[in-house]
């Protein structure tokens, strides 16, 4: 029987941070993955923002999780040999007078200096409608999620970690963690919205989102340099594209992409940009959000040697990076201090 110290089921983004982490300690690894349609890697925008836009506050730990996730992704580009770590402002385009006026309160009041640069009364962007001016987000970042994954497969691959398949359960023996004739100490599941149907997992308060997104051309506007928000967010590829999104459906879960989500991210885009667009691409795919938006990380309470680390959301990206390291730490310690790993549902 082939030993290993970790057997990781899903990479997508959960299971690729962790599966570098553990890697970057010189942990053993076996990782169980087959492409699977909708799930949330095609609708990531890669948006790292330290910002709740709706209510101007920072997000939830974002002191600590911004920091540590820029300097992760910088390492990790070093690792890969790739660049897919792009650091840009966010430019919050304000809908009406009262909502730069609420922003302004924050700024002046809140310590939200540390992540707004500047707010500004006036129009500064032509191609944009910001009559009611704007603020400037900074750190903030776009990570290509794709191109990440893609050459995170290629040096996993390389290293012949991979088995390209679908998990089969009835082939896995949780008591002592063996699967398909590999053994680990522990198979950690991040399998996105998979999850529910997990049959050790399924109990966890998993509430998958499906968001599905565009690509638009415009040709008036190669680069611009930042991202913009206003109801939707838009992130720029280069040579003239554009990524658009996202949208929230809280019923359907399929890959189906929908013309109500496409009336949604026109009409918000007409109410963003102030130039011609043109529609070149679709996607869709499903979040792994949890109902109280904390993630779900540690091990089975009746089978210690299966764990989870999932859920991430929208703020994946953001957070992710601390918790992985985090959790991959708890994981290579004594075996005796695992007890603390135990999730709660």
């Amino acid at each position: 029987m082939k030993q290993v110290d970790f057997i990781i089921v899903g990479q997508g983004i959960a299971g690729t941070l962790l599966a570098h982490d553990l890697d970057d300690r010189h942990q053993s690894l076996a990782i169980i993955d087959t492409p699977l349609p909708a799930t949330s890697s095609r609708v990531a925008a890669g948006l790292i923002n330290p910002v709740g836009m709706k209510r101007c506050i920072p997000s939830e730990n974002a002191a600590t999780y911004l920091p540590f996730a820029f300097e992760r992704y910088c390492v990790l580009q070093q690792k890969l040999g790739q660049s897919f770590f792009y650091p840009m402002p966010i430019v919050r385009l304000f809908a009406n007078e009262q909502q730069r006026h609420q922003w302004q309160i924050k700024f002046s009041n809140s310590n939200m200096d540390r992540y707004i640069k500047e707010i500004t009364k006036e129009a500064e962007y032509a191609p944009l409608n910001d009559n009611f001016g704007s603020a400037i987000i900074s750190p903030s970042a776009r990570l290509d999620v794709n191109k990440w994954l893609r050459v995170s497969r290629d040096y996993f691959t390389n290293k012949h970690l991979v088995l390209e398949e679908r998990f089969d359960f009835s082939q896995c023996n949780v008591e002592n963690a063996n699967y398909k004739g590999i053994s680990a100490k522990h198979i950690l599941f991040c399998e996105g919205h998979h999850l529910k149907s997990n049959p050790f997992f399924s109990h966890l308060p998993l509430s998958p989102t499906k968001g599905e997104v565009m690509t638009i051309y415009i040709p008036s506007l190669e680069q611009f340099e930042g991202m913009v928000s206003k109801g939707v967010y838009l992130i720029p590829k280069g040579f003239h594209e554009y990524l658009v999104g996202a949208t929230y459906d809280h019923s359907d879960f399929t890959e189906r992409l929908t013309k109500e989500a496409e009336r949604f991210l026109v009409r918000q885009l007409r109410r963003m940009l102030t130039v011609d667009f043109e529609i070149i691409d679709r996607s869709a795919g499903v979040r792994p959000t949890v109902k109280h938006r904390k993630p779900l990380v540690g091990l089975h309470a009746l089978h210690p040697k299966i764990g989870v680390f999932n859920g991430l959301g929208t703020r994946g990206l953001l957070q992710g990076p601390y918790l992985s390291a985090n959790f991959s730490s708890q994981l290579t310690r004594i075996e005796k201090n695992n007890k603390e790993l135990i999730i709660n549902d």
